[in-house]
């Protein structure tokens, strides 16, 4: 079977596939943004309960919207199978009163026309009553942009950061005070009932936009998991004729299978991330007989990259991923790999792209399974993926008629407002399908984007049914796997890692990196994990120690 041809339209959900393909975030998927009020804003880090700042984060106000029709179990998300038949209107009125302001999102896909140029643009602005005007930054380059954004302090009105980008700017936690807006006068406690759709965003997502002790962020609701291994079922199944592997063994037996170079198709691409999980790997620290043991210091994470390793060298991964290219994606979604790890939202992702011209496509998610009959240690995401910045200096009324319109991007599925920033005016940009789902039209798939899906977080749902069997395999998937969810040592305290600690990462990640795909020999992990205690791991053990003793968890 040839691959199916690829072509590239504008991307719904070119971030959330980003969470899991990114190595950076999953060596930092710790550091978490929020820290004490004692912090002063230097590199030796700090922690604080999450129980202490609940003064500086909103009140929880929960806002019903529609009933789901999957029941997300062990945290996992609920799963609604169809488009509500009304909408509920969620803000009766626009909430803007006539401003015209910046915003710097990443974007993952082409750029779509610009303001002025773009009516998508036109009506949502014209349901907020304000204008918003985004300034979208290639999501594969982010990190380089938002660093000199930050350095320069050149800020746009609002801007929007990954939260793993966060974790990897040097001295955010020091400039975000000087840049942005402190939002606990606007919405601590009970001053957020006039922003009820931010009332209803999870309070522990709030926490980790605390920063200095200040309520700094509005925040992204993360899914439980950022990233796991998606496949391509339709091939693997229908033209292979073989099921999903449930062992590591299995798994490279299949891709010794069906790898064919010669025919233009891989087995893989990189699944580094989740075979972590799949040996048992913990996501940081694990804690036990009264001793700190770091994720790379732990007899499960070597046997991770010695599968990689082997994965590698038999000649199974495709030579764009060895060569470390950013094209994945097209990759999966054409065929000419079957296997590769992404953030959950790329299968939707592909579904868009993919369907109009190759409407049997089907991926899943690869079943969750461990190594040697023993369970995996699935990896929790941090509680919020993104956080949302106003710009420091603006006068009140601005900040309050930008809150209203993080307000109306935060509303939930089943509302009209959450129609018109994902899929723009029906007619229009989309149109409603048999059941009820919404499709985009051609004008759509040239103008509907990301970006005011990007001004704000709402509550995780899996809602996509538009798509054939999506929300019945996803949730399936979701309520298996978070019952393996690891069990944190250090949940419910927010820390800020020490500077040196978090900066030993990249070279490690980097050497890491050189050995799963040849550059370098396995025997040099012994002096990488030495060069990483020296550089800083040491000392974050020292540090994360003490922050167990303090709050009592030795």
């Amino acid at each position: 079977m040839p691959p199916t041809p690829y072509r590239p339209v504008p991307s719904r959900r070119r971030f959330l596939g980003l969470l899991g393909a990114t190595g950076a975030a999953a060596l930092g998927a710790s550091a978490l943004p929020g820290c004490s009020s004692s912090s002063s804003g230097g590199g030796g880090g700090s922690s604080s309960a999450a129980t202490s700042l609940d003064d500086l984060i909103p009140a929880y106000i929960p806002f019903g919207a529609v009933t789901p029709d999957i029941e997300g179990r062990h945290g996992a998300p609920d799963g609604f199978t169809s488009y509500p038949d009304t909408l509920l209107e969620a803000v009766p009125s626009p909430p803007g009163s006539g401003g015209r302001y910046t915003a710097m999102t990443p974007l993952w896909g082409p750029l779509p026309p610009g303001l002025g140029d773009n009516s998508f643009f036109d009506h949502v602005n014209q349901r907020l009553g304000t204008t918003v005007e985004f300034n979208f930054q290639d999501g594969n380059t982010i990190i380089d942009k938002m660093n000199a954004v930050v350095a320069g302090r050149d800020v746009a009105d609002i801007t929007m950061f990954p939260d793993w980008l966060i974790n990897l700017i040097p001295q955010f936690n020091r400039a975000v005070g000087e840049l942005f807006e402190d939002l606990t006068p606007y919405l601590a406690g009970d001053a957020v009932e006039p922003y009820p759709l931010l009332a209803n965003l999870d309070s522990d997502a709030w926490r980790w936009n605390v920063f200095n002790g200040r309520l700094q962020g509005v925040p992204w609701p993360a899914e439980p998991f950022g990233n796991w291994v998606l496949y391509r079922r339709d091939l693997l199944v229908d033209e292979y004729g073989l099921e999903a592997p449930t062992s590591p063994e299995e798994l490279m037996e299949i891709g010794r299978e069906i790898n064919d170079p010669d025919n233009e198709r891989w087995a893989f691409g990189d699944f580094n991330l989740s075979m972590r999980q799949v040996f048992g790997a913990p996501k940081q620290w694990r804690y036990e007989n009264g001793e700190l043991i770091h994720m790379f210091e732990t007899d499960e994470w070597r046997a991770s990259v010695e599968f990689m390793r082997e994965v590698f060298d038999a000649g199974l991964v495709h030579p764009d991923i060895v060569a470390q290219g950013d094209n994945a994606k097209e990759l999966l979604n054409s065929g000419r790999i079957i296997f590769n790890q992404d953030g959950l939202g790329g299968w939707n992702e592909a579904y868009q792209q993919m369907l109009g011209d190759n409407p049997d496509l089907r991926i899943d998610l690869m079943p969750v399974f461990g190594s040697g009959g023993n369970d995996p240690v699935m990896h929790g995401a941090d509680p919020s993926a993104q956080s949302v910045f106003i710009r420091r200096g603006m006068e009140p009324e601005q900040v309050e008629e930008i809150l209203g319109v993080l307000n109306f991007c935060a509303a939930p599925f089943g509302t009209r407002e959450y129609m018109d920033y994902r899929y723009g005016a029906e007619g229009v940009h989309h149109e409603l399908d048999d059941d009820g789902a919404p499709q985009l039209t051609d004008l759509g798939l040239r103008e509907v984007n990301d970006g005011y899906y990007f001004l704000s977080g709402r509550p995780p749902a899996i809602t996509e049914s538009q798509y054939p069997d999506f929300v019945e395999w996803k949730t399936a998937w979701y309520n298996h796997a978070a019952q393996f969810t690891e069990e944190d040592p250090f949940a419910g305290i927010r820390i800020q890692r020490p500077e040196r600690f978090a900066a030993a990462e990249t070279p490690m990640t980097d050497k890491v990196e050189d050995i799963i795909r040849g550059r370098e020999d396995l025997s040099q992990l012994d002096q990488a994990i030495a060069d990483w205690r020296r550089d800083g791991g040491d000392e974050g053990r020292e540090f994360y120690m003490g922050v167990l003793q303090e709050h009592g968890r030795d």
